[in-house]
């Protein structure tokens, strides 16, 4: 917790030191001081239990006397809720507390934890930003709104040649000064009304992958009451001044209680839609629903498939083999003629192959013999049986 005015009484675990509260200086607030920041050589403190008698009591005092005309002009506590170990940025965060009244704040804690990529673009500790850490000398954690101050003053370097006095400075470079950087100021308002400069601050920023949401229930009162305030009056004005005499009144003093409503938290993690078991399993459902397969109907169905991939290489391979075979073979179809059927023709050109087509030859040169003669004249039969007869 930080809160801008200083801490007059508190009351936090039994412990009414001021050990466990860091001072720190805050441009548009001034004097700041966070409780039970975490930092090292620090002891932190814990609540044993739930409930306002287990948390952080304060009453301050704003010394409302000693603002200071035109420059404030609002009455009142500034504070905020924060990470240990995480720089408060008052301004942007804060809520006010108001004078005169009590205040209590119950807390409820959510953590959130972010999927790092490729599910989103969050950053675990900071070091994978382009950008350095400016916050990073308060020995604090990264945030994104560290992030975009740090970026912002690094183009403020950049552009106008200086720093600018509300935010850290980065190292080799000064603060923004009249005398040496005349032009400094028109540079500064024509840099935060850029919308190119606050886009890539934006892009390059990207949120912790572990961060802490702090839900506050708040609720005021009157304090003191009209029958309480006289001796109230009393014991604050003794404990600030150790003087019997009034210092302080109802427009000065605030009353806060900070506790936590429950003793527990809520975890809000993020987690993979579908990731690789889920996207089997939903493409098997799906298949077994709509083709009524399984994982044996799948198997066989590979070997399908493997089985005619084999039969169409084995196909290809026999085509390959037959293919050169006839190739290889002789232009003609018939059977090679023997040693005699050579000889025969070569001496006989009218001599024809015995499966050759007789209507394809040609007229040979010499004409068949005539066997004719070879017949039994039926004349010369007559004649020889006249013959036996005289006989």
């Amino acid at each position: 917790m930080t809160s801008t005015p200083p801490t007059r009484k508190c009351s936090a675990a039994r412990d009414r030191s001021g050990r466990n509260f860091t001072h720190i200086y805050d441009p548009d607030y001034g004097n700041c001081y966070i409780f039970n920041w975490g930092q090292e050589g620090q002891e932190l403190m814990r609540s044993a239990n739930p409930g306002a008698d287990f948390g952080l009591k304060l009453v301050l005092d704003i010394e409302q006397d000693e603002y200071i005309p035109f420059l404030q002009t609002t009455a009142a506590a500034r504070l905020i809720l924060h990470q240990q170990r995480s720089f408060p940025f008052v301004k942007d965060l804060g809520i006010y507390a108001m004078p005169g009244t009590e205040t209590s704040i119950a807390v409820l804690v959510d953590q959130l934890e972010h999927m790092e990529a490729p599910y989103s673009a969050c950053t675990t500790d900071g070091s994978d930003i382009p950008v350095k850490n400016l916050y990073a000398q308060y020995n604090s954690s990264y945030s994104i709104q560290s992030c975009l101050r740090s970026c912002y003053q690094e183009q403020m370097v950049q552009t106008c040649h200086c720093a600018y006095y509300q935010l850290p400075l980065p190292d080799g470079s000064e603060y923004c000064n009249n005398k040496v950087h005349p032009d400094w100021v028109p540079c500064y308002y024509s840099l935060r009304d850029s919308v190119a400069v606050r886009e890539n601050c934006i892009s390059l920023c990207h949120p912790p992958c572990n961060d802490s949401n702090y839900k506050m229930v708040i609720s005021m009162a009157d304090w003191p009451s009209v029958g309480a305030e006289d001796w109230i009056f009393h014991v604050l004005s003794y404990e600030k001044k150790s003087s019997p005499d009034i210092t302080v009144n109802r427009n000065g003093i605030i009353r806060l209680n900070i506790y936590f409503q429950e003793f527990n938290f809520r975890n809000i993690a993020e987690s993979a839609a579908t990731n690789v078991v889920w996207l089997l399993s939903n493409l098997g459902g799906q298949f077994g629903f709509w083709m009524g397969g399984s994982v044996l109907c799948i198997v066989e169905f590979g070997e399908i498939l493997i089985d005619c991939m084999w039969i169409t290489i084995l196909k290809l391979l026999a085509w390959n083999k037959d293919r050169k075979q006839r190739r290889r073979r002789p232009q003609y179809t018939d059977a090679p003629p023997t040693v005699s059927e050579l000889v025969e023709a070569h001496t006989n050109s009218g001599f024809q192959h015995e499966d050759s087509d007789p209507a394809g030859m040609g007229i040979p040169g010499t004409p068949p013999p005539n066997y004719d003669s070879l017949r039994v004249n039926p004349d010369a039969v007559n004649d020889i049986g006249s013959d036996d007869e005289e006989f």
